[in-house]
């Protein structure tokens, strides 16, 4: 199940599993998540729902408004790649060095640092839909989604 969804791409999805996917597709490439999360946005009143697959350090998100199609990726495993490169572990200074060198896009950088949660950083790559989630400089999440036009329209992939 896993080897079908090593590799990141950006924009397209994770292996066999493609932004744009409904939820019973992804069910058949990897079968039931550990855990399932509906969200309300209270401003717009649209839901997500989130399927977790903690065995493996993926979790995929379905948006309401986009009629459940897969929006959104969130990864946490060194497992997953991009360009042959498992990010998640790597040292901030690394991943801007990588972000550089594949010429992802212009790099935003935002503290999010709580008492709670010190040290709490992100660089939001916003060509490329990422943002990449640090804690003491160590990354510990990549979150990338569908592209989108100058319209807010999906650029969904083929």
């Amino acid at each position: 199940m896993i080897e079908q969804i090593k590799n990141i791409e950006i924009g397209v999805g994770v292996g066999a599993v493609k932004f744009g996917m409904l939820k019973t597709d992804v069910l058949s490439i990897l079968g039931m998540p550990t855990d399932k999360e509906v969200e309300k946005d209270f401003e717009t009143g649209d839901a997500v729902e989130t399927w977790d697959y903690d065995n493996c350090g993926i979790a995929f998100s379905f948006d309401e408004e986009e009629d459940w199609k897969l929006e959104t990726i969130t990864i946490n495993s060194s497992y997953f790649e991009i360009n042959g490169v498992g990010l998640v572990g790597k040292g901030i200074e690394e991943v801007q060095d990588f972000i550089e060198k594949y010429e992802l896009g212009d790099m935003e950088f935002e503290d999010y640092s709580t008492p709670e949660n010190p040290n709490h950083e992100l660089i939001d790559v916003d060509e490329a839909n990422m943002f990449f989630w640090f804690t003491d400089n160590i990354l510990q999440e990549i979150q990338f989604g569908v592209k989108w036009d100058d319209d807010d329209n999906a650029l969904w992939p083929k």
